[in-house]
C-alpha cells in the first residue's frame, strides 16, 4: 500500500551530504558494498552481516569495527560486512537467504511480516534502543515544545519520508491536527536542509539523529523533541538461525563488543573507519574527525549506554514490539496485529551478554 512506503523506505535516506561528510559510497538497492573480514579459516562458519543505508559512516561503527578490532575473528566467527539502499533490500536479501544477518527498522519488519506471516526473518537484537526520528529546534527559536509549532513550517527531506508517521503522532499528542495546524515542504539533507533553516522557509526540521547532528556541526545547535520508542534492530534469516545458532550468538556479541568500543572511544572508531573508507575531502583532518565523532556520538546516544548494567546487549520486549504496532495501525501504515511472537526473540540473549565487558572498554580507552 501506498502509506506503507514511507516506513520501508525510510533508510534509504539514511546517507549525509557528501559535501558535508566525505567522499559517498552510493550502491543500487542490493548492490553491497563489502568489508571482508581477514584470511578466512576453513572451520570459520561464514556470516554476511549488512547494513541498510546507502553509503557507510562511522555511526554504523557497531556493524563494521568487528573486523578490524578482530572481535569476530577471535570468537571463532567468519563476518562478511556490506550494505544495501535502505532496510527493504536489506530485509529482502536476509528473506531471500543471500545475507544472513542485517540492520533494519522495527517498522519495515512488521509492515512485511503483516503482508507475508511467513517470511523468514526474526529480529534477535534490538540495536537502537532510542527513535532516530524527532522534530528539532534551533535552541535561540521560542519554539519550546511540540504545541508551539502550530501554524509553523517544518522541513522533512521529501514527502515520503519515514520521519512523517513520527511526526504526525507527535503532533496528534501535543493536541494539534496534523492535516492542518503546520505545513511541510520538502527540504532534502544535509547543507540544504540547513540553508532552509537558515533562510527562514521552515521553523523546525523533522529527518533523522544523524542528519541532525551533522547539521548542528555546521554551527546550528538543536532544541530536540521526540516519541519515546526503539526503532532499529538485528534481523536475522530463520532458516540460518536454525542451522548456526552459534554463528549468530558470535556475531550478535561482536555487534555489542563494537558498540561499547565506539560509545568509548568515538576519535578511534572515526580512524578506523578512514583506513576502511578513505579519509573526507575537502576538510582538515581534525575538523573531519570533531565532525564524525560528534554525529557518531549522537547517534550513539539510541544505542543501550555500555554503563548502563541494568539492561542486557540486545534485548526487547513484547510490549516494544506491541507499542510500535499501535502506533502503525493509528498511522494507518498498518491493518492488524502481527503475532508478537513472529516478530522477534531474546533466546539469544544470555549468551550474547557472556563477555567480559570491562575488558572491552579498557581495550577501547588504550586505542589511539
Amino acid at each position: 500500500m501506498p502509506e506503507a512506503r514511507q516506513a520501508i523506505d525510510r533508510r534509504a535516506a539514511m546517507a549525509p551530504a557528501a559535501d558535508m561528510t566525505r567522499r559517498s559510497f552510493t550502491l543500487a538497492a542490493a548492490l553491497p558494498l563489502v568489508l571482508a573480514g581477514p584470511a578466512r579459516a576453513q572451520q570459520r562458519p561464514k556470516v554476511k552481516l549488512w547494513g541498510a543505508s546507502a553509503t557507510v559512516e562511522a555511526y554504523h561503527g557497531f556493524l563494521f569495527l568487528g573486523n578490524p578490532l578482530g572481535f569476530f575473528k577471535d570468537d571463532g566467527v567468519d563476518v562478511e560486512f556490506g550494505t544495501a539502499a535502505g532496510s527493504a533490500a536489506t530485509l529482502q536479501l536476509i528473506a531471500a537467504g543471500q545475507v544472513q544477518m542485517g540492520y533494519l527498522g522495527m517498522d519495515v519488519l512488521i509492515l512485511a511480516k503483516a503482508r507475508n506471516p511467513q517470511l523468514p526473518i526474526t529480529a534477535v537484537y534490538l540495536q537502537d534502543r532510542g527513535n532516530i526520528y524527532e522534530i528539532v529546534v534551533p535552541e535561540t527559536s521560542g519554539i519550546r515544545s511540540v504545541a508551539d509549532l502550530k501554524g509553523k513550517t517544518i522541513g522533512v527531506a521529501n514527502l515520503a519520508s519515514g520521519a512523517i508517521p513520527s511526526l504526525r503522532a507527535m503532533l496528534t499528542d501535543a493536541g494539534l491536527d496534523p492535516n492542518s495546524s503546520v505545513g511541510l515542504i520538502p527540504v532534502g539533507n544535509g547543507a540544504q536542509a540547513a540553508a532552509a533553516l537558515n533562510a527562514g522557509r521552515i521553523q523546525a526540521l523533522s529527518l533523522f539523529r544523524a542528519q541532525h547532528a551533522l547539521i548542528e556541526t555546521l554551527g546550528i545547535k538543536f532544541r530536540r523533541f521526540s516519541r519515546s520508542a526503539p526503532s532499529a534492530v538485528i534481523a536475522v534469516n530463520t532458516a540460518f538461525l536454525k542451522d548456526n545458532r552459534e554463528a549468530v550468538v558470535r556475531t550478535l556479541r561482536g555487534i555489542a563488543k563494537s558498540s561499547i568500543f565506539a560509545e568509548v572511544n568515538p576519535a578511534a572508531t572515526v580512524r578506523h573507519f578512514w583506513n576502511l573508507f578513505g579519509k573526507p575531502q575537502g576538510l582538515s583532518e581534525d575538523q573531519a574527525l570533531k565532525r564524525s565523532e560528534y554525529i557518531l556520538s549522537s547517534t550513539a546516544e539510541l544505542w543501550k549506554d555500555y554503563r548502563d548494567a541494568s539492561v542486557p546487549w540486545g534485548e526487547m520486549s513484547a510490549a516494544q514490539w506491541d507499542d510500535m504496532q499501535k502506533f502503525l495501525i493509528e498511522q494507518k501504515l498498518q491493518e492488524r496485529p502481527v503475532p508478537t511472537e513472529a516478530l522477534f526473540t531474546n533466546a539469544l540473549t544470555a549468551d550474547v551478554n557472556r563477555f567480559d565487558q570491562e575488558a572491552i572498554v579498557a581495550m577501547a580507552r588504550a586505542a589511539g
